[in-house]
């Protein structure tokens, strides 16, 4: 915990100057690689706002956005609200069409928006089938709890969201919860409080100390957008975090499949290449960009260092009796790239 505590204070200094395959719940990887022929990584957010809730644009607007700016795959995750996307996902396949753009996938979603006291308790749905909306409960962890067990019985995905929002989530919360595979560990609201502070620890210390419990979380990165009609560093603005996931195709089905099998990577601008998981070691190869450099830090049980690489292609060995293994890819530009955990046969 104090190595990755330490480089985020490091990490703070700098600002202020300035895909895994992880297995079922309850088995360890045996081997990773990167796609195959008809095989790719597709770009996508899990996490953003229109005017059905307190966006500031309407569906087809963002939809758009992230269609334009490269993304490949969008759910839209307003407040307590489920937007139908068949229409205009007809609409934007008729225009990809037309004007030979690829494909851009919209899946439906909800951010179900609960509280307990003044803790906000926000749990993403993605690909559910009807509105969740508020569950109540007499804890922060009851609370958590309804959410989670009604997004699974709409059909949906859960991911507990930015827990250092309001503070409203601890580690022993997202611990005690049933039947959640994700969670937030990056968020590109500006007041997430993604890196702790006072006292507080950061998501991915969180991470570090769930992992090490035995609780198998996958992270994911979002931007939270609300804002495409202005912009700024105070601005919930979009393409500040997202996924790649490993996938054959860009259907609902595959999308969703990767997802909870954990077949995807986070980042907020470094891209991998390839991951893979074989005979006890974890590579990593990057995608170079111009003059930009890459830290790997290798991260192991109570996020002690396991290792740093300095090259394109860092690797690192999952020792016997360290429980898991797991990579926090950083650039010189400021940018991050984290695995998902690969755990011990």
């Amino acid at each position: 915990m104090t190595t990755t505590r330490s480089f985020f204070a490091s990490l703070l200094l700098v600002a202020a100057a300035v895909a895994i395959r992880a297995m079922p719940l309850g088995q360890a990887p045996s081997s990773w690689r990167a796609p195959a022929e008809g095989e790719r990584w597709f770009k996508g957010n899990t996490h953003t706002h229109t005017l059905n809730s307190d966006g500031d644009s309407p569906p087809s607007v963002v939809a758009r956005w992230y269609g334009d700016s490269g993304y490949d795959f969008l759910v839209l995750s307003d407040h307590n609200f489920l937007t139908r996307v068949e229409v205009l996902q007809d609409e934007i396949d008729r225009e990809n069409a037309r004007a030979k753009k690829p494909p851009f996938l919209l899946i439906p979603g909800e951010e179900v928006s609960d509280k307990h006291e003044k803790a906000a308790i926000h749990v993403n749905a993605l690909d559910s089938s009807r509105v969740v909306g508020e569950q109540g409960g007499a804890s922060r962890v009851e609370v958590l709890q309804r959410c989670i067990d009604a997004v699974r019985a709409a059909g949906g995905v859960p991911a507990a969201n930015h827990p250092n929002f309001g503070w409203s989530l601890s580690a022993d919360d997202l611990a005690a919860a049933k039947r959640l595979k994700h969670f937030e560990i990056f968020n590109g609201h500006p007041d997430i409080h993604n890196w702790g502070g006072g006292g507080r620890p950061s998501i991915e210390e969180m991470w570090d100390d769930l992992l090490t419990r035995g609780v198998r979380l996958f992270g994911v990165a979002v931007d939270d957008a609300h804002h495409f009609q202005r912009w700024g560093t105070r601005q919930s603005n979009p393409g500040r975090g997202w996924i790649m996931v490993h996938a054959r195709e860009l259907t609902r089905g595959a999308v969703r499949a990767a997802f909870e099998r954990g077949d995807f990577y986070a980042s907020t601008g470094v891209e991998l290449e390839r991951i893979e998981f074989s005979g006890g070691i974890l590579h990593l190869a990057i995608r170079p960009r111009e003059s930009t450099r890459y830290t790997t830090h290798f991260l192991t049980s109570g996020g002690r260092a396991a290792g740093r690489d300095v090259t394109l292609e860092p690797s690192c060995r999952l020792e016997r009796g360290a429980g898991y293994l797991r990579a926090r890819v950083v650039s010189s530009a400021g940018e991050f790239a984290w695995t998902q955990p690969v755990f011990e046969e």
